[in-house]
């Protein structure tokens, strides 16, 4: 799945970004995600999305969330669900391009 990353509208001064995540990697990283935890909470503030893609839609999870809490987002990945890391990363990296 691709991820893409931009700021969000008007908060950029505000350290939040927009991480684009494929649905299946999000639906399987909140699976294995322990509910009581911060980075469940950012998880599900996500919005299922689609966008188009060669002769289709796929569908996508926006999650816009502070700088920082996409360090957490990957750190938690990388231990849990590794499926998720390449989005998380390609998001990280197109910020950086910005």
């Amino acid at each position: 799945m691709i991820s893409h990353c931009d700021f969000v509208p008007g908060a950029l001064h505000l350290g939040f970004m927009k991480v684009e995540i494929g649905l299946d990697h999000y639906d399987r990283f909140l699976q294995l995600c322990d509910a009581s935890s911060p980075v469940c909470e950012i998880l599900r503030n996500g919005v299922i999305a689609r966008r188009p893609k060669d002769d289709h839609y796929e569908r996508i999870v926006e999650i816009s969330c502070e700088t920082r809490d996409v360090q957490l987002l990957l750190a938690l990945a990388e231990q849990i669900c590794p499926t998720a890391v390449p989005d998380i990363e390609k998001s990280i990296a197109s910020s950086r391009e910005l």
